[in-house]
């Protein structure tokens, strides 16, 4: 074999991969049709705040079907931050509103060499914990970190959008039936998906567990959605039960952008220039998406 041969092969394995993100077709959520003057009109909830944190897992050998990344939004009191007595490990504190985009096949096991679309769900943090600390997964957690309720909008829409039903699973979602008809997605796209301006090649499947998650973080710090980015408020990881699991902490270590009132801000506020494709005539955003407007005060609960 010429010495060029083997470079060039994986060179056009990389090519052939980058052209099925480019053509396959992206799940038409609502959550992307959001703008950032959609979510300034949004009034901000009296006496409450917003916590994202983002999870990333795979086993030792990094096999696709043992690997994950998901992402827990929390919503919760203002006047209930902070530490708060004892929390039993594996179970949440009732004071907290807990959503998770968790995508994976409803039957629990994942098989990436299917190219069609199956039923998926969202599974709850616990759920999901439990599910790949099973398969001898190891668990990486960035945050958490506090986010403007405009962005807690779009991840709420994003969450009953794949609630509904309207979108199955697919583990590669650039190859098959999924990208042919955007009827499916693997577990990271179920969260980008909700992100107008980059499609899906920018969050490549060829990065997949914890780098998937890693990947996921840095862009999402490039958008001005984070209250004093720099802080993690760690006291939430035990008021979440989180302390039974055996969790790495991982550290951003990078630029980010934070949230600025009356300033363009959320995912559509990119502060890195990149290649966009042309964006599509915008549609109503569904208004059976409940995001935060429609969601009842959290009723306070007194501490242990």
């Amino acid at each position: 074999m010429r010495p060029l041969a083997l470079p060039a092969l994986v060179l056009l394995t990389g090519l052939l991969a980058c052209g099925c993100a480019l053509t396959a077709k992206k799940v038409p959520t609502p959550a992307a049709q959001i703008t950032s003057e959609d979510l300034a009109q949004l009034p901000k909830p009296p006496d409450e705040r917003y916590f994202l944190i983002l999870f990333g897992s795979h086993d030792l050998l990094r096999r696709p079907q043992y690997t994950h990344t998901w992402a827990t939004l929390v919503r919760m009191r203002a006047s209930d931050a902070g530490p708060c007595g004892t929390v039993t490990p594996g179970c949440i504190d009732p004071a907290l509103d807990v959503h998770t985009i968790s995508w994976l096949p409803t039957k629990g096991t994942i098989d990436p060499r299917n190219y069609t679309v199956e039923p998926g769900r969202n599974y709850e943090l616990h759920e999901t914990l439990r599910l790949v600390y099973d398969t001898k997964q190891s668990v990486a957690v960035w945050g958490p970190y506090e986010v403007w309720h405009g962005f807690a909008h779009r991840f709420l829409v994003q969450k009953q959008f794949l609630d509904t039903g309207s979108v199955g699973y697919q583990c590669v979602d650039t190859r098959g039936e999924a990208a042919r008809l955007g009827n499916g997605c693997d577990c990271i796209h179920a969260v980008t998906d909700m992100d107008p301006i980059y499609p899906r090649w920018r969050y490549p499947l060829a990065v997949y567990g914890k780098p998937a998650t890693a990947n996921l973080t840095r862009r999402f710090m490039h958008s001005p959605i984070w209250i004093d980015p720099k802080t993690t408020h760690d006291w939430l990881l035990s008021r979440l039960g989180l302390g039974a699991y055996p969790l790495q902490k991982r550290k951003y270590i990078g630029k980010s952008e934070e949230h600025t009132d009356g300033a363009p801000a959320d995912l559509d506020s990119r502060s890195l220039p990149v290649p966009v494709v042309p964006p599509k005539q915008k549609e109503p955003t569904p208004k059976t998406a409940p995001g935060i407007e429609n969601k009842k005060p959290i009723d306070p609960v007194k501490k242990p």
